[in-house]
């Protein structure tokens, strides 16, 4: 997949560079701090060394003083207290931190977690008449609750008080219980509104226990990363001091999680928590009940905890067996029954799939496609489905404007769940397509990487490496910083992981680095060596052994044309070329070394002298020759440049008639290598009447070498048709305007003036933003001529002037000097 690369604007330059002196940091790293929107040295300062004392206190959170004090109440009263959780990680880890600390105030506590496949989320009235018989009289909330206005009116009904404690947002009208502990709630003064759920739970065990409740911040970090809330504030302080925390836990459970997950030993990560353990959490839930992971985070039984954590770790087994054979599955409807040219919102169902892991797949779905889509899984008569979204487009509106097809819906922008009958399925389909329609565009379906900066000059190494640690914990809203190296020589690929992933080693500026890309082993040959690459990626310590090495994980790689600000300059010097005439040359300082043998000798004598020298090369083919001819006689003492620069010693690459008045007035010798492309500018040398020898070394062989260059940017017929047939025949072929090359398999002013002849003649039509092309087919009956094209004549024209000027100043007589 190929992904379009936005890169963030530098908004404050000077900052940068007072972040980067007064922390010593490398500028990348300096610009992608300021990105983040840290705009004063003050907030850069708390970003960088987060600390539990910056932490607001708990009492400011609306609610929570009262919820302390009827929570004491029951507990003096030995009153039966139930703690009433969500099924997923954020609610297993608020309900095990409070239950937690109502034991060790002495409660009479117990705790719910509803099943997710037969209550589904929230509260439920059933639920409350189980708890009313089993006697609770108070009933906390963690993670849900506050859309139950019913539910708290029938507990109220039974004598039950509920407390809630919640993060999801509010609606217009609040439950009315006893109290509610939000700080979303309208008016609600509380600094900091983004906290989970087990976040917002911490705070009521510290308004309960006071400093005590910091011991529950590695499990409060666990529940707070796989919750994906932004790593900001507060957040950002409990990941980052609960995963030193969790290092050396104390909570028997984690420790027990930590261990059969294979991360004993290791500095866990936002990663290894996202990735590793939290799904072990959630796989108990998708399959079967939460409550063992409850009961694993508040044993103080060693054996139990093992035992609990063998039972996760075999039902994440299983959950990962369904989800890839689930996948797969959903993979094959999607290319066999779907037309992903005509269809932006991708509908799957079945009756095989569980629907626990639905929601997984369909993520897996949408990060494929770049689609927003709904799998739903059908027993009897019923579907119940989940849906994921692309960034900058509402599944909640998709959805509900396809609602009346719906029994039941709920979610927010990015996911949603829904209960659908199953004869509405292909209507329900339909009607979100329709939606999609309206709002998306070719280009909205192409993946984006966000770029912070493009590293230049910088060297990417282990210094900087440990810097970019400083910006840890990488989450939502804090994401592992992605930057654009440019200008990667390739110099060997090799496969790893069983020929699954590829590693590639490339130069920059006399630097290897070493990129790997993952499930990429199958384009090993698309990189080969001498290629020149563009990376957008994250910067990686890779430890083995012990022995620590900077590595370079790649999002995406663009193989980058050789030559191309030549080509797009010879472009316009073939375009616009005048033959200016001249009879004879009659420069007194001519030096006539035309069709001399050794030219590449001469140059290198010329260099090795005293007096300045400009030596103009003007087609690829000389310039290598030269180029390699000098470093094999080891001479590097020149400037290689496509415009004149103060320099002693330089080739003229690809120059133009700008450069005359400065090449005149600065060099001592001027030396034509080969035969020139702009007539303009050699003339004009030859008429100065300055003191600059004429060096004229050019032969007639070179004229190959020139209409080599000619014939690369001059579309053939079979060009027309490899460009042509690259377009899809139906629907529509996106292309990065800098991947056209890649992309067509021939030089970029070929494609480009392709393009734009099949355009004007009607047979393509050609949409652009930005970096992007968005070619689509016209349907045209009649036949055309490419050689009608004013375009194509114009270029045949030029070159025929082209070869009547290089004749010329072949045969061109030298005007002796008269006595």
């Amino acid at each position: 997949m190929a992904y379009n690369w936005v890169s963030k604007k530098i908004l404050n330059e000077n900052l940068v560079e007072k972040i980067k002196i007064k922390y010593k940091l490398k500028e990348y790293i300096a610009q992608t701090i300021v990105n983040r929107g840290y705009d004063d040295l003050k907030k850069v300062d708390e970003y960088l060394n987060p600390d539990l004392n910056m932490m607001h206190s708990p009492f400011l959170l609306d609610g929570i003083e009262k919820a302390s004090s009827v929570i004491k109440y029951h507990i003096e009263k030995n009153n039966k207290i139930t703690i009433y959780g969500d099924y997923d990680v954020d609610g297993i880890t608020g309900t095990s931190i409070l239950y937690k600390t109502l034991k060790k105030l002495g409660a009479d506590v117990n705790f719910y977690i509803p099943d997710r496949l037969q209550e589904g989320y929230g509260i439920n009235i059933n639920a409350i008449e189980k708890l009313y018989k089993l006697g609770s009289n108070l009933i906390i909330t963690v993670d849900c609750g506050i859309t139950s206005v019913k539910e708290v009116e029938h507990a109220k009904k039974l004598g039950i008080e509920i407390i809630i404690t919640d993060h999801h947002q509010v609606p217009d009208v609040l439950p009315d219980a006893t109290c509610v502990i939000n700080p979303h709630i309208k008016n609600c003064t509380y600094p900091y509104r983004e906290l989970s759920g087990v976040g917002v739970a911490f705070k009521l065990c510290l308004a309960l226990i006071g400093d005590d409740a910091l011991d529950y911040l590695d499990i409060v970090a666990l529940g707070t990363v796989a919750d994906i809330v932004p790593l900001t504030g507060e957040n950002r302080i409990i990941v980052k001091e609960g995963l030193k925390v969790m290092k050396n836990s104390k909570n028997k459970g984690l420790k027990a999680l930590i261990n059969v997950s294979g991360l004993n030993n290791k500095d866990i990560n936002t990663y290894h928590v996202g990735f590793v353990l939290a799904p072990r959490l959630n796989a108990a839930g998708r399959l079967e009940s939460a409550v063992s992971c409850v009961n694993l985070l508040t044993t103080d039984d060693d054996i139990e905890a093992n035992r609990i954590a063998e039972y996760l770790n075999s039902e994440n087994i299983k959950r990962q067996e369904l989800e890839k054979k689930m996948l797969n599955e959903a993979i094959v409807q999607v290319e066999t029954k779907i037309d992903l040219d005509k269809e932006k919102f991708i509908v799957l169902y079945s009756e095989n799939w569980h629907p626990g892991i639905i929601g997984i797949v369909s993520s897996r779905i949408t990060e494929k496609y770049n689609r927003p889509s709904i799998l739903i899984s059908i027993c009897g008569d019923t579907g119940k489905g989940s849906g994921r979204s692309i960034k900058g487009f509402n599944i909640y509106d998709a959805i509900k404007y396809a609602g009346d097809c719906l029994i039941g819906f709920g979610g927010h922008e990015m996911a949603a769940g829904i209960t659908i009958k199953k004869d509405e399925i292909e209507s329900f389909k339909d009607k979100l397509n329709e939606y999609a329609e309206s709002k998306l565009n070719d280009i909205d379906l192409i993946p984006t990487i966000e770029i912070e900066t493009s590293i230049e000059t910088e060297t990417i190494d282990l210094e900087g490496a440990n810097q970019l640690s400083l910006l840890e914990p990488f989450g939502n809203s804090n994401p592992m910083p992605a930057y654009i190296i440019n200008h990667l020589h390739v110099k060997q690929t090799y496969t790893v992981g069983n020929n699954k992933h590829l590693r590639i080693i490339a130069q920059k500026n006399d630097m290897c680095y070493d990129i790997i890309l993952f499930h990429m082993g199958s384009e090993a040959n698309r990189f080969k060596e001498g290629y020149i690459i563009d990376i957008a990626g994250y910067i990686n310590v890779n430890e083995w052994n012990g022995d620590k090495k900077v590595e370079i994980i790649a999002k995406d790689i663009k193989i980058k044309e050789k030559n191309t600000m030549f080509f797009r300059n010879l472009l316009n010097n073939i375009m616009n070329f005048n033959d200016f005439t001249a009879e004879s040359l009659d420069n007194k300082n001519f030096i006539d070394m035309r069709e001399t043998y050794d030219r590449k000798s001469y140059i290198l004598k010329m260099f090795k002298s005293g007096e300045s020298v400009a030596v103009i090369v003007n087609t690829r083919y000389h310039l290598n020759e030269l180029i390699n001819y000098l470093i094999v006689h080891d001479y590097r003492d020149f400037k290689l440049s496509s415009k004149a620069i103060n320099v002693e010693k330089m080739i003229l690459w690809n120059s133009n008639y700008k450069d005359v008045d400065y090449l005149q007035s600065k060099f001592k010798n001027i030396i034509f290598y080969d035969i020139p492309f702009d007539s303009k500018m050699f003339y004009n040398i030859l008429a100065n009447d300055k003191n600059s020898k004429i060096h004229l070394l050019y032969g007639k062989e070179d004229i190959k070498a020139n209409l080599k260059d000619i014939f690369e940017i001059i579309p053939r017929r079979s060009d027309f048709a490899k460009v042509y047939i690259n377009i899809k025949k139906n629907g529509s072929t996106i292309v990065f305007k800098d991947q056209v090359y890649d992309y067509f398999k021939l030089n970029s002013v070929k494609v480009m003036l392709c393009l734009k002849i099949l355009k004007n003649f009607g047979l393509i039509k050609i949409e652009e933003s930005d970096n992007i092309f968005v070619l689509r087919r016209n349907n045209i009956e009649s036949k055309v001529d490419i050689k009608d094209d004013e375009i194509i004549k114009k270029l045949y024209a030029s070159r025929k002037i082209f070869l009547r000027f290089a004749f010329r100043i072949l045969k061109t007589k030298i005007k002796e000097e008269t006595a």
